[in-house]
């Protein structure tokens, strides 16, 4: 073979092991970019099923978690960079956590890859759920956690709402009645998380009272006025 046949063959072998190895990480950051597109996805519905939650009242209260919510504050299509739907899996823990609320978790899936929505797919429980969204095209909405802010917003509010109430005895030497608590209850605005008015009820002396809020699941909080404790 002749040097210049020999120089163009290794020549060619180069270019060919140069053009493979370009191939490679281009495929590479492929599909990098495309499995972070996909969490990007998958995480944006997650938020927009989390605002829908936190945008609920008392009337339109749903423990409905499909991908139908999530779309109605959400500019993704809910499809996948194939073309499926992005898979949302609810499931729901047999106990119930604090506040009465159903610990109830969704995984959002953004994958093409069969398997990996297969996996999630078949978890029987909450916990089987969590321990297998590891994927980085999935993202889970805790449904619980959300609630239990729910309450806590409407503690929060409640308190805020006794300090009012304080201040009127402060100014009073009692507590309002109920004719008066509703009026100083619209003039405040404050409400629980659903936009409920609390419910107010005084002691036949003026002297003490209770207010409490009753969640759309059911759970009731409550917190007692009085100036002997």
């Amino acid at each position: 073979m002749s040097p210049f046949m020999s120089g163009l063959m290794i020549g060619m072998t180069i270019f060919s092991a140069l053009s493979l190895q370009w191939a490679k990480a281009e495929l590479a950051a492929t599909q990098t970019h495309q499995q972070q597109a996909a969490q990007a996805r998958a995480q944006d519905l997650a938020e927009s099923l989390e605002f829908a939650v936190l945008g609920e009242t008392a009337e339109n209260y749903s423990e409905d978690y499909q991908l139908k919510r999530a779309r109605a504050f959400s500019n993704e299509t809910g499809k996948t960079l194939g073309g499926q739907e992005v898979q949302a899996v609810a499931r729901t823990a047999e106990e119930v956590g604090a506040f009465g609320v159903a610990q109830t978790q969704v995984a959002l899936t953004a994958s093409d890859d069969t398997f990996a929505r297969a996996q999630i797919n078949n978890t029987a429980s909450n916990e089987a759920l969590q321990r297998s969204v590891n994927d980085k095209e999935t993202s889970l909405f805790n449904a619980g956690a959300v609630r239990n802010r729910q309450v806590i917003t409407s503690q929060k509010r409640m308190e805020a709402m006794a300090e009012q109430l304080y201040a009127y005895y402060a100014a009073q030497m009692k507590f309002p009645d109920s004719s008066s608590f509703a009026t100083l209850s619209n003039r405040l605005s404050l409400k629980d998380a659903w936009g409920q008015e609390f419910t107010y009820e005084p002691t036949p002396d003026a002297q003490g009272g209770q207010l409490s809020f009753t969640t759309p699941w059911g759970f009731t909080q409550s917190l007692g006025l009085s100036l002997k404790e």
